[in-house]
């Protein structure tokens, strides 16, 4: 059972899009959610593939405001990133699951800025589709999977930009 509504509600502000640049110029937006906030210090996570190549990188919160974060790691192999935001915001952190614990069936909200910052805090529903679901990662482009990431499969509708955001 559950109410749609009340999960958006009680998430949304944990969310925020993350904006990147490359020379000045927007190159992509996606997003990330609240990790951690302790004392002045704001830690969101996202994907490392939102954040790849971006010389500048911004975090839109569900207030409209816009903070400059800086990048303290990505890995490329796990697709994570995390990032740092100094700013003492009444937000906090996003309470994270353990996707061990899922059950096919089961019901998720999926919550992001897909297809941009125009889009930011859309919510979607759906069910917990398959677990464990192996996906070939080609992270140098010779045809060749490097890397095998393990996943977890929903029909809950994901579109660009919802990376990073909120399953």
């Amino acid at each position: 059972e559950t109410d749609v509504g009340k999960v958006d509600y009680g998430v949304k502000d944990k969310v925020g899009s993350v904006i990147t640049e490359k020379q000045g110029r927007v190159a992509g937006s996606s997003s990330g959610i609240v990790y951690k906030n302790e004392k002045g210090i704001v830690h969101i996570v996202t994907n490392h593939h939102v954040i790849d190549g971006g010389t500048k990188h911004i975090v839109r919160f569900s207030d409209g405001q816009e903070i400059a974060v800086e990048v303290l790691g990505s890995d490329p192999y796990t697709d994570l990133a995390l990032l740092k935001v100094e700013a003492d915001l009444d937000i906090k952190a996003f309470k994270l699951g353990d996707s061990e614990k899922l059950n096919v069936g089961e019901f998720v909200v999926a919550i992001g800025s897909p297809l941009g910052v125009e889009f930011e805090n859309s919510t979607t529903f759906g069910i917990i589709s398959g677990k464990n679901r192996v996906v070939p990662v080609d992270l140098d482009g010779d045809g060749v999977s490097d890397w095998d990431m393990v996943v977890v499969q929903t029909d809950a509708a994901i579109n660009p930009g919802n990376s990073g955001g909120a399953l």
